[in-house]
């Protein structure tokens, strides 16, 4: 029964981890960044994320939304 309760919790978990994620872009092939994928709900603003993934193209990263 604590098997069943446990996997359960888990499967909701990532179902609302996955659906609350909206608004993602993938930034890769930097020059001096690591590649990341960057998403909107992640940080407090969206100027924050917007200001962040325009650093991350200036750094020559092609951001394509995910």
């Amino acid at each position: 029964m604590k098997k069943v309760i446990i996997s359960s919790l888990f499967f909701l978990t990532l179902v609302f981890a996955s659906c609350s994620s909206k608004n993602c872009k993938e930034c890769t092939d930097c020059k001096t960044k690591a590649s990341a994928t960057l998403c909107e709900d992640e940080f407090e603003k969206t100027s924050d994320y917007n200001d962040k993934i325009a650093d991350m193209e200036s750094d020559g990263c092609n951001c394509k939304t995910k």
